[in-house]
C-alpha cells in the first residue's frame, strides 16, 4: 500500500488533457527553478498538493503564499498542472513518489509530460545548449541532440521517465547543460526558453540571466538553511 498521497482541491475533470510538467532539485536546481519561475510568471493556482509518510517539517512564506514540500499549479489558460518540488522527497520514497504521481496522472489522461532536468556542463562536447529523451509513446520532437546512449540517468527524474515508459504515458525530458557545483539560473532559463517554443507561453526570462548571481546566492541560503535543520536532532531543532 503507497503512503503517497495527492489531495486536489479542483474539479479533476477539469484538468483532463493537460500537460504535466515538473523537475527536482537536482544538477544546478534547474528543475526547481524553471518550474518555480513558470508557476510564478504565469501566475498559476496552487491546486493541490502531495503528501508522504516521511512528510518534512519544513515550510516557509513563498510569492504565492505558505509553500508546501510539494505543491501542486494550475494554469487554466494554457492547461498546465505543474509539480513544484520545493524539497526532495527522502530517498527511500522516491520510488512511491514517483509511481504514485505517474498512475495519477495517468488517470487524468495527460497530453504529455515535461521534465526537467540537467545534464553536468563538464562533459559537454558541443555547441549545444541542451539535450533530451522521450519514452517510446511520445510523438514530440526537439531540434536539439538525443542524449547520448549508455548515459546514465538517476534520481528522481530518472524515475518519473521509468514510471512514465512503464504506464505507456508519452514524457519528454529535457537536460540543458548546468554548472554542477551551483544553482545555475541561466541554465533554467534555457528549459524555459524551449518550453515557450513548445506551448507557446512567452514567459519571460530576463530576469533568470539579469539577476542570475543574486536568484543563485539567495537559493544557496535557502538551501543551506534547511538542510542544516533538517539534519538536526528534534533537541536541536528551531521551533516557530
Amino acid at each position: 500500500m503507497s503512503n503517497v498521497k495527492i489531495i486536489i482541491k479542483k474539479d479533476l475533470s477539469e484538468l483532463k488533457g493537460s500537460t504535466f510538467i515538473t523537475g527536482f532539485r537536482t544538477i544546478g536546481e534547474v528543475g526547481y527553478l524553471a518550474i518555480r519561475h513558470l508557476a510564478l510568471k504565469r501566475k498559476m493556482e496552487r491546486i493541490g498538493y502531495v503528501v508522504t509518510k516521511y512528510y518534512r517539517d519544513v515550510t516557509f512564506v513563498d510569492d504565492y503564499g505558505i509553500a508546501t514540500p510539494f505543491d501542486i499549479f494550475y494554469d487554466k489558460d494554457k492547461h498546465l498542472v505543474l509539480l513544484l518540488n520545493h524539497i526532495l522527497p527522502f530517498q527511500r520514497e522516491w520510488n512511491d513518489f514517483a509511481s504514485q504521481v505517474i498512475k495519477w496522472i495517468k488517470k487524468l489522461s495527460i497530453n504529455n509530460i515535461l521534465l526537467v532536468g540537467a545534464l553536468d556542463k563538464r562533459y559537454k562536447v558541443g555547441n549545444e545548449s541542451l539535450k533530451w529523451l522521450k519514452t517510446s509513446k511520445c510523438s514530440l520532437n526537439l531540434d536539439y541532440p538525443q542524449l547520448d546512449k549508455q548515459l546514465l540517468m538517476v534520481g528522481p527524474l530518472a524515475l518519473f521517465t521509468l514510471h512514465s515508459e512503464i504506464e505507456d504515458l508519452p514524457a519528454l525530458v529535457l537536460l540543458p547543460y548546468a554548472d554542477r557545483e551551483r544553482t545555475d539560473p541561466v541554465a533554467a532559463a534555457t528549459a524555459i526558453e524551449v518550453l515557450n517554443k513548445m506551448l507557446s507561453l512567452n514567459v519571460s526570462v530576463d530576469e533568470l540571466y539579469e539577476e542570475a548571481k543574486r536568484i543563485e546566492e539567495d537559493l544557496q541560503k535557502q538551501m543551506e538553511l534547511l538542510q542544516k535543520e533538517l539534519s538536526r536532532g528534534s533537541a536541536d531543532r528551531v521551533y516557530m
